[in-house]
């Protein structure tokens, strides 16, 4: 018997209520019907006294004994009654059986009057009344009230039992098998039988039915909806997995959480190895300036809008350095948290490539020194670099002396020839911070980056100068010398532009051209730039 079940709880309900009922109501009409009865057999003995009153009344009126005894004697016949005093007077003049010192029990009297005065008192009639038989006949009575209260209590319980069960925890015991027996989703519906159709357990299992078929509804769309979301997992992960762009997400503070094949492949890291030492700082692995990186991914997660740069990635494994694009996002998730998810293209191809162009852009294709835009850029960025009252620095403009006499009479290889030779030579004896650059022809064009003092400019000057005396091979066995003429301009004491600085040293150069060639001159504002002497 399982005691969980429906109708057991509602039977053992049922019957507990009943018990309880049987034993509030047989305690209260025990107790009712005993004091009823009580009442009743008193009433029944003062009908009794008041059925011999009159011949009592007579015999103590009149002091007759015998009469009295008489009177006594019939009233202790009968069961109720243990024995009976007539008194006249004070006088007792009939008296049977007990006493009520003997029983010590109350008496039950009346009064007697005188026959032709109903105002004169004569006498009293006292009985004492039999209470163990009064209050047995009144226990008995009282007791087969409650028993019959209780069995009609019990017989009530019972038919409520069966009929709950009947009625109603046996179709709902019916019920909740047939449910246990349907799987959601086969189609399968609860019949009712014909009695219940209109009450509430009809209307619980059109209910249910109801229920069973939204939820067979709601699970083929789940069916459906989980089919499309694996077909979307599958495509997704296919292009995570074999996207050629590396594809990573990252916490603010550059742990990662994962990354795609193609991340590793373009960052040449271990995937086994980074992904169970997941806590250490991704970016700082993989960027050559992670500060840069690190501040793209604060500005994605602070702006929460997409931002990218060209990006040097770190890379033993390369002879040149690599370059990605990188796209930084802030990537959505249910615990909030600050996540970052990047992508990266290789770029470095295209980043060499600009290199190259801008290279060719500031190059001279002869010398390979600096053209003269490149040597503009540069001059404009020192300047700009050098606030006035800053370290000064210096420009030389160099001018080749008998060159196109050279090249008049060798021909345009021995001119090239002379012009190699001669970047070559001013390369070497300047700084690696410092510029040379070929304007074009024979003119070059050099910055003295921080140059301290004229002295030092002046002893840079005379060792371009001395170099140049060595002789160049123009042509087989064929020696020539060329000369140069140096005009020096100072910043910022003879200019604070590229135009000025470039004016002034050109303006020294001429003078320089003027005299005796083969020497350099410093600008001096107002007068013929001063001459030193190689």
């Amino acid at each position: 018997m399982n005691i969980k079940s429906l109708h057991i709880k509602v039977s053992l309900s049922v019957a507990a209520a009943a018990l309880l009922v049987v034993l509030l109501s047989s305690q209260f009409f025990y107790q009712r019907d005993y004091e009823k009865s009580f009442a009743e057999s008193e009433r029944s003995v003062l009908q009794l006294l008041e059925t011999v009153q009159t011949t009592a009344s007579i015999a103590a009126y009149v002091g007759n004994r015998e009469l009295a005894q008489q009177v006594v004697t019939g009233l202790t016949k009968n069961d109720i009654v243990v024995g009976a005093t007539i008194t006249a007077g004070k006088e007792i003049i009939g008296q049977d059986g007990k006493t009520a010192r003997e029983t010590q029990q109350s008496l039950i009297s009346i009064p007697l009057v005188a026959p032709f005065d109903e105002k004169e008192i004569v006498g009293e009639l006292s009985v004492v009344p039999n209470a163990p038989l009064i209050a047995s006949r009144a226990r008995d009575s009282a007791m087969s009230t409650a028993v019959g209260l209780a069995a009609q209590s019990t017989l009530v319980a019972l038919l409520v039992l069966i009929l709950v069960y009947w009625l109603m925890t046996r179709p709902l015991s019916t019920l909740s098998g047939r449910l246990h027996r349907i799987t959601p989703g086969d189609g399968s519906r609860l019949d009712v039988h014909s009695i219940h159709r209109g009450d509430e357990i009809g209307l619980l299992a059109g209910d249910i039915n109801s229920l069973l078929y939204t939820v067979e509804t709601m699970l083929e769309e789940e069916r459906q909806l989980r089919h499309r979301v694996e077909s979307l997992e599958t495509r997704f992960r296919g292009i995570f997995e074999d996207s050629s762009a590396g594809i990573f997400l990252v916490r603010e503070r550059g742990n990662l959480v994962t990354a795609n094949p193609a991340f590793f492949r373009l960052t040449g890291m271990n995937e086994a190895e980074q992904l169970q030492t997941g806590d250490g700082d991704i970016v700082s692995n993989v960027f050559l300036n992670s500060e840069q990186a690190k501040a793209l991914i604060k500005l994605a997660l602070v702006t929460k809008r997409p931002h990218s740069a060209d990006l040097r990635i770190r890379n033993d494994s390369d002879e040149h350095s690599r370059w990605v694009h990188c796209i930084f996002s802030p990537a959505d998730n249910e615990q909030n948290s600050a996540t970052v998810e990047g992508v990266m293209y290789d770029v470095t191809q295209r980043k060499h490539s600009e290199a190259r162009i801008r290279e060719l852009a500031e190059t001279d294709s002869l010398t390979g020194l600096s053209n003269r835009q490149a040597a503009d850029s540069a001059l404009q960025a020192l300047i700009s670099q050098t606030p006035i009252g800053g370290k000064a620095f210096a420009v030389m403009l160099i001018d080749l002396d008998r060159f196109k006499y050279i090249n008049d009479t060798y021909g345009h290889d021995a001119g090239d020839k002379v012009l190699v030779t001669v970047a070559e030579r001013l390369r070497k004896l300047v700084r690696d911070s410092d510029v040379v650059a070929r304007m074009g022809g024979d003119e070059f064009f050099i910055i003295l980056n921080h140059a301290g003092n004229i002295g030092m400019v002046t002893r840079i000057a005379q060792k371009i100068l001395d170099a140049q005396q060595a002789p160049i091979e123009v042509q087989a066995s064929v020696l020539e010398k060329i000369g140069i003429s140096i005009g020096i301009a100072l910043y910022p004491d003879h200019g604070d532009n590229p135009l000025s600085l470039r004016k002034h040293a050109d303006q020294a150069m001429y003078a320089v051209k003027r005299r005796d060639k083969n020497n350099f001159a410093i600008y001096e504002p107002g007068e013929d730039p001063l001459m030193e002497s190689a």
